[in-house]
């Protein structure tokens, strides 16, 4: 989007792209358009449908935030062209794997560029007001005074503000650029220039440049996934102070590198403050073969770690007082160097001494296990090198040029053997017996069970660490792991790269996903919690109170209830089990005797012989589990567990599966203690049609919050002790039981009764979630089932022979069934809702006609949840919450409710589409000011009908709530029935301040896009699109406030605001005075875009107006209130007329005596009220990027 401000500046060149850029036209900025290159980017976005191509000399981005769509692309045609970020603004380049944005050179551009071309454009720059050390003559390091001027005249950086922001480069591919103007005069493929920690560097690559790749002149800006390649000078420098960190970092050198790092603290002056000492950590660097891999100089520090350096002919040199620093702030750890000569250049020996005793070094390119890096900004792994199992460069990077993505192959580690034979090309490793000291399988291995094999012993607690993408696996049923008391295991895989535990046969490509099982043994995992089952005498809870595990798997079970026995993080357990007798298994996972320490999360059990799961005793809590197709049990508990589990799917096999849930306290002895109380929520059971879903015994409790039992031939059998606990120990509150009994067992008349003064529904319908807010364990979620939604489908990418993890109620109850609309069933709503009805995501909602929720004297809820869909197909379909009644819209930001047309489900909506159906209208007991003759305003009394028979509003009750709005998205409504009687997008109509409304949006309305008619309701994060009419519009003395607002005008919009306070009678109280902070009006280039009038104030904070024709007109009574009912502090109006209308001399007093700024410049920051609402700030205008996230629409 080119605002007209700059359509003289930014042209159609006429030309086109390759076709590797997809043809696209090519856009010219000419800077010479331009007062000193300096571009104002307010309302610009840079988009991916053309190339932007700078010409005529360096860009300057003066201020203001430059936005890039994914997939942008700027060019330059020379190394005179190059893009500079000032102090100040911001870069909002965030692209995507799939669309990076690209800087590069219009050969690239044009199709014409070689492989080994550089410096045919200049590059990028960009300066932060974060401490340097470089000052000016008298000046202190790291001082408001201490700054410099770039390098080829790139602008002046440095300051005293280390967390400054200069925006986000993510996904950004620079390419052939630099510029060498004399030896100390160049430019790099991108400066970080003084650069705050405030700014987002992720996935950036610079290739070919023809000075330095990355050069860092002090800042303390950090980054991750970095990849340098083809640099003809160093691919990564530093200097004049550079405190930061980078984690992730590949570099790969060509036919003309030098130092794979060159870094200084400062020439000339070498141990001032700050001091250069960044830290990185998993560099990949494969450096020239005549050249050196690492010169550190003139006092910098480095802290490197967890990295491979190779390929080049010297692997270090370290000069000067940078020499001083070895051990203490210049430090080694977790690094392999593999060069023909480790280092030159030490002829004291220094060197040499330092990496004899440097922890974790290998000189020779041997094997170095991964450290936990000191400095918390970056991550432990436990793999050496740039890439772990996943290769994070791939699709977004220059084709070709990374060549190097496995991790360093340093044969099987120690602690295991080699096995002599590959599977897939992978070396097998061995391992087997009790493993007594710390072990990590790396990603590159496969690795092999022989037998029971323990990590740890009494006398030798161990710690196995197992990277992501790794696969270890069993070859019989007498093959299994066993994390010992006091030991851990460290699985830490990813979404794209679990760690998987399976049997040999899997591995080799011949296991059966759907009948294989108990082809190895399992994983066991010991710990020190509490259990209840001891040996005589021994009290449960107690250090004496241990136990046995099945299959001679080891002693469990303690009196430490925070027990640590490690990390589960995306693990996959495939084939697994064992059953030596009924008594004696192996399960898929046991959990025995696990504290609350141990992290668990996104598990799978597929396929197990026995049980999926099993807790014996312990305090172990885990979320995002998945168990199927296990020929037992899939969850079962027992000698007194009592963790928490949030987000399950289970789903039994029709072959073999007993219970979705079999549970204990204790056989024998049904009372114990600790007893086995363990919380669930989020849950569902997708049962055997012949088995049972939840079978609860032997004293066991349960809490089951927001869960589904479905497809058993029963759901629930409650017995023995259990019984007991029913109301107590047992408690279900959100719970949907679907089966062809719903209760079986031998008290079904006391479970019915349990069941029946329960919120739980039987049969396929959705009951209200469970408030699960403020549990120290728990989300707090607002829907039933294990997944929120198909776009929030934690299951998928990583978990194998997986069903659908959705739940389907089919249409709710006092709806009706309307087919399929948009892939979804659709049920109607229509008339009046009574009671209490939830829409649930899993079906489209179509209304017919005028829908209300609720009646006077007869209020109802409406429950929406997040990720559904209601649909209006005309403009007499609309939504209306009465007066008392209450809507919960529980949006999230990937899942939002959207309020839309059937032609926009259809896939038929366009730019120009409104008026489509209705929209909705929220009604409420707060205080207006528009009341029946002979009524005061703010009174029970005072209330009125609505426009479109929308229902009456109006009240005495300012705290009045009518529900919550979260994540809301209205779309193509409105409706004119005459110019006095229309629909809005959202109406809140004497709607009160106890109503919570946030993350709303409403696009192309016809009619205004949100209107208050009075009440005192307040909102945050607000964005108003696309209107016909005003964006946003008050009457009738709303008194609410708003923080970050978001108005774009379009083709046909009015006004961004058009306010009043009661046309008529203008002074009538209580008077509309509105507080407004943080809001961005782009307005049409010719209308306006704020408009008050009959007797309305507004409270302006910290807020832009933009682009109108005029950016503000008072009229009428609301002129007395200049100063006083109307104050603006911290506004920039910048406009073709700043202030038109009836008495332009006084509003232009007004503005000229307040915090005000006219034209481009922001003014300083406004003071907001300090009550409670406003979120204390010191930018100006939305910042609607940093909060738009995924749920907006088209901005």
């Amino acid at each position: 989007m080119i605002p007209d401000g700059l359509s003289d500046v930014i042209t159609d060149s006429g030309r086109s792209a390759s076709s590797a850029y997809g043809n696209k036209p090519i856009f010219t900025i000419d800077v010479a358009q331009l007062t000193d290159g300096q571009l104002d980017p307010t309302g610009l976005l840079l988009g991916n449908d053309a190339i932007y191509e700078i010409a005529g000399g360096a860009l300057f981005i003066a201020g203001g935030t430059l936005e890039m769509a994914p997939g942008a692309v700027i060019a330059g045609g020379s190394q005179f062209e190059y893009l500079v970020i000032s102090q100040g603004a911001r870069i909002d380049a965030e692209g995507t794997a799939e669309q990076p944005i690209i800087f590069t050179a219009s050969a690239d551009v044009e199709g014409t560029v070689e492989d080994n071309d550089r410096g045919l454009w200049g590059g990028l720059v960009i300066n932060g007001f974060a401490p340097i050390n470089d000052c000016p003559e008298g000046e202190t390091g790291g001082t408001e005074g201490c700054t410099k001027e770039g390098e080829a005249n790139s602008g002046t950086f440095g300051g005293a503000d280390p967390e400054d922001d200069s925006g986000i480069l993510k996904y950004v591919n620079v390419r052939y650029s630099g510029s060498n103007v004399d030896p100390e005069n160049q430019l790099n493929g991108i400066a970080f220039q003084g650069v705050g920690s405030g700014t987002v560097v992720e996935y950036v690559q610079v290739h070919n440049a023809l000075d330095d790749g990355i050069e860092w002149f002090g800042g303390t800006v950090n980054g991750k996934y970095l990849a340098v390649t083809g640099a003809a000078d160093d691919s990564l420098d530093w200097t004049d102070g550079w405190t930061g960190a980078i984690q992730y970092v590949y570099v790969e050198q060509t036919d003309s590198g030098d130092n794979v790092i060159e870094a200084d603290n400062r020439e000339g002056d070498e141990n001032l403050e700050p001091r250069s000492n960044p830290a990185i950590a998993n560099m990949s660097a494969f450096g020239a073969p005549s050249e050196r891999a690492l010169r550190l100089r003139r006092g910098t520090g480095l802290a490197l770690s967890n990295s491979l350096i190779t390929g080049s002919d010297r692997c270090l040199r370290i000069d000067g007082t940078s020499r001083d620093l070895l051990g203490a702030e210049l430090t080694f750890a977790g690094v392999t160097f593999d060069c023909a000569t480790m280092h030159d250049e030490d002829t004291d020996g220094a060197v040499e001494a330092y990496l004899a005793s440097a922890t974790n070094v290998s000189q020779n390119g041997g094997s170095v296990e991964a450290v936990t890096p000191a400095d918390p900004r970056l991550e432990p792994t436990t793999f050496v090198g740039a890439f772990g199992a996943t290769d994070w460069s791939a699709g977004w990077t220059t084709p070709g040029t990374i060549n190097n993505t496995e991790q360093p192959d340093f044969g099987c580690p120690g602690g295991t053997t080699d096995a002599g034979e590959t599977i897939d090309g992978l070396r097998v490793c061995d391992i087997e017996g009790t493993v007594t000291s710390d072990l990590t399988l790396t990603a590159n291995n496969l690795y092999q069970l022989n037998g029971k094999v323990t990590i740890g012993d009494d006398a030798n607690p161990a710690t196995l660490n197992i990277q992501a993408g790794t696969t270890v696996f069993g070859g019989t049923s007498f093959d299994f792991l066993v994390i010992a008391q006091g030991s851990k295991i460290e699985a830490l895989g990813s979404r794209t790269a679990p760690v998987t535990l399976t049997a040999r046969a899997d591995v080799e490509g011949t296991a059966d996903i759907a009948t294989d099982r108990g082809l190895w043994g399992g994983l066991v995992i010991n710990g020190r919690a509490p259990i209840n089952d001891c040996p005589e005498g021994a009290t449960g809870g107690t250090e004496a109170c241990t136990k046995q595990g099945e299959a001679d798997s080891g002693l469990f079970g303690g009196a430490d209830p925070a027990d640590d026995s490690g990390t589960l993080n995306y693990v996959v357990v495939k084939y697994a089990g064992s059953n030596v007798d009924p008594e004696n298994q192996l399960n898929g996972i046991a959990f025995q005797g696990v504290g609350s320490g141990t992290e668990i999360s996104h598990i799978q059990v597929h396929n197990n012989l026995d049980d999926g799961v099993e807790f014996f005793g312990g305090t172990a809590n885990a979320k995002y589990v998945v168990l199927t197709g296990n020929a037992d049990d899939s969850l079962d508990w027992t000698d007194g567990w009592t963790g928490s589990l949030q987000y399950v799917v289970i789903d039994q096999a029709d072959d073999a599966g007993d219970n979705g849930i079999e549970a204990d306290n204790r056989e024998g002895d049904e009372n114990l203690e600790p007893r086995s109380l363990p919380r669930i929520a989020n849950m569902t059971i997708n049962g055997n049609p012949a088995e049972r879903g939840i079978r609860l015994r032997r004293g066991t409790g349960l809490e089951l919050y927001n869960s589904v039992v479905q497809g058993s031939d029963s759901c629930l059998r409650v017995q023995g002790e259990s019984l007991n606990q029913l109301g107590s120990g047992i408690i279900f509150d959100g719970v949907t039981l679907d089966c062809a009994t719903v209760n079986e067992g031998d008290d079904v008349a006391a479970v019915q009764s349990f069941l029946d003064s329960s919120n739980v529904a039987e049969g396929a319908s959705a009951p209200a979630a469970a408030d699960l807010s403020g549990d120290a364990f728990f989300d707090a979620t607002g829907f039933v089932g294990a997944v929120e939604d198909p776009a929030n489908d934690w299951t998928s990418g990583w978990t194998v022979g997986m069903p659908d993890g959705n739940v389907s109620f089919g249409c709710p109850a006092g709806t009706g069934d309307l087919g399929t609309i948009g892939g979804k069933q659709a049920c109607q709503l229509s008339g009046t809702i009574a009671g209490t009805l939830t829409l649930t995501r899993d079906n489209n909602y179509v209304l017919d006609g005028k829908v209300l929720v609720g009646d006077e004297g007869a209020p109802a809820t409406l429950n929406i949840e997040s990720g559904t869909t209601i649909i209006g197909s005309n403009a007499e379909d609309f939504m209306v919450i009465s007066r008392g009644s209450q809507l919960f819209a529980m949006g999230t930001e990937m899942a939002p409710i959207t309020f839309t047309s059937l032609s926009d489900v259809n896939g038929v909506a366009g730019p120009s589409t409104r008026g489509e159906w209705g929209g909705l209208v929220i009604n409420g007991f707060a205080p207006i000011n528009d009341c029946p003759a002979g009524i005061e305003g703010g009174t029970a009394a005072c209330t009125k009908e609505g426009e479109a028979n929308s229902g009456l509003f109006g009240g005495d009750n300012p705290a009045d709530s009518s529900g919550e709005l979260h994540y809301v998205v209205v779309k193509y409504a409105g409706s004119n029935v005459d110019p006095e009687n229309q629909l809005n997008g959202i109406a809140f109509q004497g709607v009160g301040s106890g109503t919570v409304v946030e993350y709303i949006q409403v696009h192309n309305n016809l009619d205004d896009g949100v209107e208050f008619f009075g009440g005192t309701v307040d909102a945050k994060y607000v964005v108003l699109t696309g209107h016909a009419d005003d964006s946003l519009d008050w009457t009738d003395g709303w008194t609410g406030r708003l923080q970050y607002v978001y108005i774009e005008q379009t083709d046909t919009g009015d006004n961004g605001i058009e306010a009043d306070n009661r046309e008529g009678d203008e002074l009538v109280t209580p008077v509309s005075m509105p507080s407004i902070a943080n809001m961005t009006i782009v307005a049409r280039n010719d209308q306006r875009a704020v408009r008050l009038r009959r007797g309305t104030g507004l409270m302006l904070f910290n807020s832009q107006l933009l682009n109108g024709d005029t950016c503000l007109r008072v009229q009428g009574e609301s002129e007395n209130l200049l100063g006083t009912g109307i104050v603006f502090d911290g506004v920039q109006l910048d406009c073709t007329t700043n202030n038109e209308g009836d008495n332009v001399q006084a509003v232009q007093d007004f503005l000229d005596s307040s915090n005000v700024s006219e034209g481009a410049s922001l003014p300083p920051a406004g003071t907001l009220p300090a009550d409670g609402f406003f979120e204390q700030n010191s930018t100006i205008g939305a910042d609607v990027d940093s909060w738009k996230g995924t749920w907006t629409f088209g901005i």
